[in-house]
């Protein structure tokens, strides 16, 4: 029997899921890998500072979840693919990076998606069976291939409005929010 490879809804054309308003002029492109330590301190770091700009409406992120780092990552995606089905991707996504394992422990488990997906209001039978049956595995591992060639630098990058955003601005909540408020929109 063919396994069909299923791709999510809730996500961009590209492959990623946008949050905030479509019609602002700024439009952030983040790379993430969940099992990426360095994605975790730049979440910690800068994640309240983007949700309030989002909230703002002076910027739309649009996440990009990679997973180079191994099949925890993979699961982490496949999980973050249905919570993004379900208006929940950015309630999981700070969930992972809290309790993200250190990289090939074999984390991010079935058992771990379930209950960090609960904590993140996640407890339909859709992302129940969707982390058991690893509904989106194949299409992380599709995305992957072409968020390599974006993203060769690896993880945290990002991208505003087509161009590249240099890391210690990104990871800065204060450059950052200088780069957003006088940086040209395209």
């Amino acid at each position: 029997m063919t396994s069909k490879k299923m791709s999510p809804s809730a996500h961009t054309a590209d492959g990623g899921v946008l949050l905030g308003r479509t019609d602002v002029d700024k439009r952030l492109v983040v790379y993430e890998d969940p099992q990426c330590p360095y994605c975790r301190q730049f979440e910690l770091a800068v994640g309240p500072f983007l949700r309030s700009a989002l909230d703002a409406g002076v910027v739309a992120v649009e996440y990009r979840m990679r997973c180079f780092l191994g099949p925890e990552s993979v699961r982490a995606d496949n999980a973050l693919a249905l919570a993004a089905e379900a208006g929940h991707f950015d309630e999981l996504r700070r969930e992972l990076f809290a309790e993200q394992p250190p990289e090939q422990a074999g984390g991010f488990t079935t058992s771990d998606l379930l209950e960090l997906g609960d904590r993140a209001g996640l407890a339909s039978r859709a992302y129940v069976s969707g982390v058991q049956e690893g509904r989106y595995e194949a299409w992380a591992l599709e995305v992957e291939e072409r968020f390599k060639s974006e993203d060769p630098q690896g993880t945290p990058a990002a991208w505003l409005n087509g161009r590249p955003v240099d890391p210690r601005t990104l990871n800065d909540p204060g450059s950052l929010e200088e780069l957003l408020r006088f940086g040209a929109p395209n």
